[in-house]
């Protein structure tokens, strides 16, 4: 577990504090990731000298999720631990969590003004980032929001952002773009908070990200009805700029960003969720023409399909990436539709 000292004097909040900031937790089938997630982040916001909560959204784990939250909630005096558990029914996408988790959050306290998206996959070594990041925000009116950059456990850096994706783009392929380094964050380098550096830039993941609660009203939170799991904080942070917001990545220390290979429910349609949102997204922001799009990326699927093919004999478990393909082909038509 990474271990960093704050060079900050701790200054724990009190229960008697108004909330200033709620933290909000998407839980779903990651027991062991977020046994590390909650009491770091916990720890973190008992250090700042405001008061804090966190709202954790359960959203159907099956793994034990439900009774080690119980059990830590009965055990967790400060902060304020809320549980939300959806109907059978209700919208339990990642999207629709973080919304309902806000919802709860600004209803339960007036004097709420920030909202610190965290996942089961981060942990932080204390509440310094948490407080350069207020400072920040504070200091910037224009600023919706601030990330970090992120490390895994093994200190490797992490993704922390990207720039907004273009048609070229999605027509070349996730790996493509990756290798000519086309989705790079672009960052606008700011005279430094606190000794910090930090930058401006295009996409800044929710994975930990603190956001001001007016920035967030104001664009009505994540579309869930459109971007249920995948790019909806794109199309979120699209949508800030558009409003006249800007995004910050502050470089930090003790921020972990890492799902130890331990991937939920919702990363086993990734492929078809990617291609179905990114399809949406550049409609809706960059107004590209669906049909065209769709031709272009049927002769994707097919290239790709046909070199996985004949590569076949060479990988170790082709059918997988070959019924990807496939399903890619068969609905790329039809807007990517099951």
């Amino acid at each position: 577990m990474p271990d960093q000292q704050s060079g900050r004097p701790e200054q724990s909040n009190s229960a008697s504090d108004p909330v200033r900031l709620v933290a909000i937790v998407n839980s779903f089938n990651r027991r062991a990731l977020l046994e590390a997630s909650l009491p770091s982040l916990g720890s973190a916001l008992r250090q700042l000298p405001f008061g804090t909560a966190i709202v954790v959204f359960e959203a159907g784990s099956t793994d034990g999720s439900v009774e080690w939250l119980r059990m830590y909630q009965s055990s967790c005096v400060d902060p304020e631990i809320a549980i939300l558990v959806p109907a059978p029914g209700e919208d339990s996408s990642f999207a629709a969590g973080v919304n309902a988790a806000c919802r709860h959050a600004i209803r339960s306290y007036r004097e709420l003004e920030l909202l610190f998206l965290f996942e089961t996959d981060n942990w932080i070594a204390g509440s310094e980032p948490i407080a350069v990041a207020t400072a920040l925000l504070n200091s910037h009116a224009r600023l919706a929001a601030a990330g970090f950059t992120v490390t895994k456990r093994s200190g490797e850096p992490a993704g922390f952002g990207c720039s907004f994706p273009s048609v070229p783009q999605f027509l070349m392929g996730q790996q493509l773009t990756a290798i000519l380094g086309l989705d790079r964050p672009r960052l606008s380098a700011e005279p430094p908070c606190d000794g910090y550096r930090w930058g401006t830039c295009d996409v800044v993941y929710t994975s930990p990200l603190l956001v001001k609660r007016a920035a967030w009203e104001e664009t009505a939170g994540l579309d869930a009805a459109s971007f249920p799991f995948s790019d909806c904080d794109l199309d979120w942070c699209w949508r800030l700029q558009r409003s006249g917001w800007k995004l910050a990545v502050i470089e930090s220390k003790g921020v972990v960003h890492d799902n130890e290979d331990q991937a939920s429910a919702w990363s086993f349609t990734r492929v078809l969720s990617f291609h179905r949102a990114r399809l949406r997204l550049l409609q809706r922001h960059l107004h590209a023409q669906a049909s065209l799009l769709e031709a272009g990326l049927l002769v994707r699927h097919l290239l790709e399909f046909v070199a996985l093919a004949l590569a076949s004999p060479l990988l170790s478990h082709p059918g997988g990436s070959l019924r990807k393909r496939w399903l890619l082909i068969t609905s790329v038509m039809r807007g990517y539709r099951e």
